[in-house]
């Protein structure tokens, strides 16, 4: 009966679900909203998804993370419209990427066979004259049902065939022809037991967005990252002339540029000596937008803003083992901690002779060191690849993919919430739902502070092979919400652009809480902090007085904001005078709050690194109350400054100090507010 060899040829695509209780499809082909694999030989149209086949056949194969041994139904309605009448055409399933496979098979002249690759199961291999099939031109629906191990096939609502259930060879089920005709399939549902672990509330509608032709090219786009700010994006084209070594760099880092976020300007090639003839592969965009960071020979190398491009940082010295070709990372928003995907001994489920990838993290301690990579546990880690994980700026949303766990296809993206401190405690990931995860290949997700988009890839009706897209995302599946400080580094005395270094830290905790640079040429910084703590921020550059700021974000107002905050820094010089903007006191006492020990310190250090400068501290109060105990509360307060600096090492003969009571306001002593930013102490140098 089979009269031709069969050429494998499609695209691997997914499954659409009527209920979280099982994974489903019920496609009636009325559109491709699901991205169904499109060519010259199939095509959804007319209501159908047609196949005009070759003559050696053809396969339009999809993957499903289906268990075997649970109970399954898979159906479809097959019309052939013209072509060979005597040879086959139906439904495959458990097929690897060797040919093994199964198949539910009819001829239009007249037969029926159920076959299997297993060389033991001799009652699935050979044809079977039946009245059931309908001839050409006529619907034929097959359907198999698989239950407790027991496989039932059914044509045209009677039943052919019962056996014990077949084997499956791999995870890949879709429609067959061997031989060339024109072949509609309609009515297709495919229906499984295992639960897919979907948010309890999921928005429909999702529209994928094109980022249209000045990021997205006929070669590939991979791995996109996207700015916290959303108005910067870097990714990976492979295979471009265009790239540094060619059509043979398998692939290059680009960047594009918006004003809005939405109209983007033409990508360009970062060039040497971000990009060279090897492979480049972008892991992260720091906040500031200023640094960015690349994988490199088992390490991650630091490439750094200048006025004219970007130079060369060196590398973090973290080494991590791999043994798969493929790797995807990404680093934290405050840049403590970067997250890897690795497949090596350490993996949970290691198999020599299977890919198995796990999520690792390392983290940076106090002194700037790497830790050793740290497994993310068996909570978010499968027998299965990990693939493509992404930590959004809230520091605890984890976007990862995986094909370890039920889904729509062979890659799903799932999301989990950091549970605590630690990195291997989690929540149990969600599915990101059918919308997101369609049949088409799509994955490297990526979301900017505000949590509005998801930037990833796809290679449904695009530019090229695969694209970047973007989708508004629901908030079920949107990170927690974050602050986005920005502004500019400035010089308070002639108002240029600083490069300079920001600190962030937890006032609470004393912890830092992230750390940026500010661009060189133009001074602009920006970083993403958590809502539910007040924060203390600092600029320092080489001869300039550091600025110290806070901000308290309070975990009430947790939407989505951005500060503008700009920095001003002034020089060295006789007579400046600076505020200490993070030194508390105890409520009508000049006892220092140990809140107050990190804004000092930072004194310390200045007064350290310039060991000929004295300086004058004066405290200062508002005008309310007695006079003259405003004058000793100020003065005391101005002498405990000065006696935390000597016990830290400063010798007392550069300090002096004298109170000032409420004689010189910076603001009108008018309000709440204002009398609080009157209640200060600052400093002057006398001496340098």
């Amino acid at each position: 009966m089979i009269r031709h060899a069969l050429v494998i040829i499609g695209i691997f695509i997914s499954v659409f679900p009527q209920a979280q209780v099982s994974v489903r499809i019920k496609e009636d082909f009325s559109s491709n909203k699901l991205g169904w694999y499109e060519d010259d030989k199939v095509k959804v149209t007319g209501g159908h998804y047609v196949l005009t086949t070759p003559a050696n056949g053809w396969f339009a194969p999809f993957v499903i993370k289906a268990d075997p041994l649970k109970d399954f139904v898979f159906q479809a309605s097959f019309t052939q419209i013209d072509g060979e009448v005597d040879n086959g055409f139906g439904l495959v399933w458990g097929s690897d990427k060797e040919s093994k496979l199964n198949s539910f098979l009819i001829s239009t002249n007249g037969y029926v066979k159920i076959y299997s690759s297993d060389e033991f199961r001799l009652e699935a291999k050979d044809w079977n004259e039946t009245t059931l099939v309908k001839p050409l031109t006529q619907t034929n629906k097959l359907r198999i049902e698989q239950t407790k191990g027991v496989m039932k096939f059914s044509l045209n609502g009677e039943e052919v065939a019962t056996m014990k259930a077949l084997p499956w060879f791999g995870k890949t089920v879709g429609f067959i022809a061997y031989t060339q005709m024109k072949l509609y399939v309609d009515d297709f549902v495919f229906a499984h037991q295992d639960k897919i672990n979907l948010p309890p509330t999921l928005a429909k509608g999702l529209v994928k967005e094109n980022l249209g032709d000045k990021i997205n090219s006929r070669y590939d786009e991979v791995t996109p990252k996207i700015a916290v700010d959303g108005k910067m994006i870097l990714f990976t084209r492979k295979s471009s002339p265009d790239n540094v070594g060619g059509e043979k760099d398998l692939s290059d880092i680009w960047m594009s540029t918006s004003t809005d976020g939405v109209n983007w300007k033409q990508a360009v090639n970062l060039q040497k000596p971000v990009n060279s003839a090897a492979v480049n592969n972008i892991v992260s965009i720091s906040q500031d937008n200023n640094s960015i960071l690349v994988a490199q020979s088992n390490d991650f190398q630091v490439f750094q803003r200048t006025k004219d491009g970007w130079r060369d940082a060196g590398l973090l010295g973290v080494y991590y083992e791999t043994e798969n070709e493929f790797f995807e990372a990404c680093q934290s928003a405050d840049g403590k901690a970067i997250l890897f995907t690795a497949e090596n001994k350490q993996n949970l489920y290691y198999r020599k002779q299977e890919s198995e990838k796990d999520i690792y993290v390392v983290l940076k301690d106090q002194k700037g060191a790497w830790s050793t990579p740290i497994n993310l546990g068996n909570t978010l880690n499968t027998p299965g690849d990990e693939t493509s994980p992404f930590l959004a700026a809230d520091g605890r949303t984890l976007y990862f993919a995986t094909n370890g766990r039920p889904g729509y296809g062979g890659q799903d993206m799932f999301m989990s919430k950091r549970m605590g401190d630690g990195w291997t405690k989690w929540s149990d990931p969600v599915n990101l739902g059918p919308e997101l995860n369609t049949f088409s290949f799509d994955a490297y997700y990526t979301v900017p502070a505000s949590g509005e988009y998801a930037y990833m890839v796809s290679s449904t009706g695009g530019k090229g092979l695969t694209d970047i897209i973007r989708v508004k995302l629901s908030k079920e599946i949107k990170p927690d919400p974050v602050v986005l400080v920005y502004g500019r580094v400035l010089n308070a005395k002639t108002n240029q652009p600083i490069e300079a270094d920001i600190f962030f830290e937890n006032l609470l905790t004393t912890k830092e809480a992230g750390e940026a640079r500010s661009n060189p040429k133009t001074g602009e910084y920006r970083i993403a902090l958590p809502f539910g703590a007040t924060y203390g921020f600092r600029a320092v550059a080489k001869a300039f007085l550091s600025v110290n700021e806070s901000m308290e974000l309070n975990q009430s107002d947790k939407n989505y904001q951005e500060i503008e905050k700009n920095l001003y820094l002034a020089p060295i010089e006789i007579g400046q005078a600076v505020q200490l903007q993070n030194v508390f006191f105890i409520q009508g006492k000049a006892e220092l709050k140990p809140s107050s020990f990190p804004e000092l310190d930072r004194l310390v250090t200045l007064l350290k690194a310039n060991a000929t400068i004295e300086i004058e501290v004066h405290g200062h109060t508002d005008n309310r109350g007695d006079i003259s105990a405003n004058y000793d509360l100020s003065d005391k307060r101005a002498k405990a400054v000065i006696a935390y600096l000597i016990s830290k090492g400063i010798d007392k003969n550069r300090l002096n100090g004298k109170g000032f009571g409420g004689t010189r306001p910076v603001v009108a002593n008018d309000t709440d507010e204002h009398r609080e930013m009157n209640r200060r102490v600052d400093f002057r140098i006398v001496k340098r």
